[in-house]
C-alpha cells in the first residue's frame, strides 16, 4: 500500500480518500516506519496537495483521534489559530475565555508553540491551569462549566508521529499549518480560526465546510497576523449553514484605535499571562485589552451571542467589565487542578 501511495503522490497523481484513511491509520497503528513517514511528507510537500487530499487527510486524521464526547445540547466551538503569523501575546486564549463567560461551550484545541515564545498550552500553565487531562475529565469540564482546554498531543497520537520527522528535516506541512487547527477531538463545529498566510483562507474554509462545520469564520490580518488585526484590515471568511461570505474589517469601524505590533507583541508566557489577567481585571487597557475585544467580538458572532462585530464588542467589553471573563479564568483554574495531576 505504502509503495503505491508514494509513487502517486511522487508522480504528481491525486490520491483517493480510501487510499488517505489506509494511510493515516497505518501511521497510527505504527506500521509505517519514519523514513516512510518523512518521505510521503517531502513528495506531498512538492506535489502540493489538492483541496480534496487536504480534507481526506482532516477527516482521517479526526477518524483516529481520541474523540471527546461531552453531554451537552449546545454546538462546541474552538479559537484555535494556525500560528505562525506575526507573534502576538495569546489573544485567541483570552478570546476562548471571554467567550466561555457569555455561556458559549467551549472546547479549546491548542499545544506549546513551536515558533513563538509562548503557544496555548504554555500560557494556560503560566495562569496555572492543568492541560493534562483524561478525557473523561475533559468532558466533565465543559459539562461543569462550559471550557476545557484540549492539550493536541494527547488527542491526537497521529501528530505525535508526523511531527519529528518534521522537525529533523526542517520542513512544514499541512499537518500543522493547516490540518491541526481544524482537527478539534470534539469536533467542535463553530470556529473563530486565524491563519498566518491570505492564501490559507480559502483552503480552510473549503476543509472546514467539508468536514460539516455550522459558523465559522475564518480570519487573517493583511498585515501578517492569525487573528482579527488591531493592526489594519483583517479579510474575513465567514461560513454559515454551508454559505460563505467574504469581507474585510478594520479597527476604526468599531471604534478601535489602530496599534503598532509592538504593543501586542508576545511576551513569555509569564508575561502573556499576567497580560490576560491584567486585561480581566481592569488594570491592563489601551491595545491589549482592544486586542482581546475585537477578537471577543468575532468569536461571540460565531458562538451566536451576537448579530454583528459591534453587537459582539458590546458585550465583550461587558463580560470583561462585569467581572464574567475573569471568574471564567478562574473556574478554568480551579477545575482542571480538582482533578490532579494525570498524564
Amino acid at each position: 500500500m505504502y509503495k503505491e501511495i508514494l509513487g502517486k503522490t511522487t508522480s504528481g497523481k491525486e490520491l483517493t480518500e480510501d487510499e488517505i484513511s489506509e494511510l493515516i491509520a497505518s501511521i497510527n497503528a505504527g506500521t509505517i516506519s519514519d523514513i516512510q513517514i518523512a518521505g510521503f511528507q517531502v513528495a506531498l510537500l512538492m506535489k502540493g496537495a489538492s483541496l480534496k487530499e487536504t480534507s481526506f487527510i482532516a477527516k482521517a486524521m479526526r477518524d483516529n483521534c481520541i474523540p471527546l464526547k461531552p453531554k451537552v445540547s449546545a454546538e462546541l466551538m474552538d479559537t484555535c489559530g494556525t500560528g505562525g503569523g506575526l507573534s502576538t501575546f495569546n489573544i485567541s486564549t483570552a478570546t476562548a475565555l471571554v467567550a466561555a463567560a457569555a455561556g458559549i461551550l467551549v472546547a479549546k484545541h491548542g499545544s506549546r508553540s513551536i515558533a513563538s515564545l509562548s503557544g496555548s498550552a504554555d500560557v494556560l500553565e503560566a495562569l496555572g491551569v492543568n492541560i493534562n487531562l483524561q478525557p473523561n475529565e475533559v468532558e466533565k469540564m465543559i459539562e461543569g462549566i462550559g471550557i476545557a482546554f484540549l492539550y493536541a498531543p494527547l488527542f491526537h497520537p497521529v501528530m505525535g508521529k508526523v511531527l519529528p520527522p518534521e522537525q529533523d528535516l526542517g520542513i512544514k506541512t499541512i499537518f500543522y499549518s493547516i490540518i491541526g487547527p481544524l482537527i478539534n477531538p470534539a469536533f467542535a463545529p463553530r470556529h473563530l480560526l486565524g491563519v498566518y498566510k491570505p492564501e490559507l483562507l480559502d483552503i480552510v474554509t473549503y476543509v472546514a465546510k467539508e468536514l460539516g462545520y455550522t459558523n465559522a469564520m475564518f480570519v487573517h490580518g493583511l498585515d501578517g497576523l492569525d487573528e482579527i488585526s488591531l493592526l489594519g484590515k483583517t479579510r474575513v471568511n465567514h461560513l454559515k449553514n454551508g454559505e460563505v461570505a467574504t469581507f474585510e474589517v478594520v479597527p476604526e469601524e468599531f471604534g478601535l484605535t489602530r496599534c503598532n505590533l509592538s504593543d501586542i507583541r508576545t511576551g513569555t508566557p509569564a508575561e502573556n499571562a499576567e497580560t490576560i489577567k491584567g486585561v480581566f481585571s481592569g488594570k491592563v487597557t489601551g491595545a491589549k485589552r482592544d486586542a482581546i475585544l475585537l477578537n471577543a467580538a468575532g468569536a461571540l458572532v460565531v458562538g451566536g451571542k451576537a448579530g454583528d462585530f459591534q453587537e459582539g464588542l458590546r458585550l465583550a467589553v461587558n463580560l470583561i467589565d462585569s467581572g464574567a471573563a475573569e471568574k471564567k479564568l478562574y473556574e478554568l483554574k480551579e477545575m482542571s487542578n480538582s482533578f490532579g495531576v494525570s498524564l
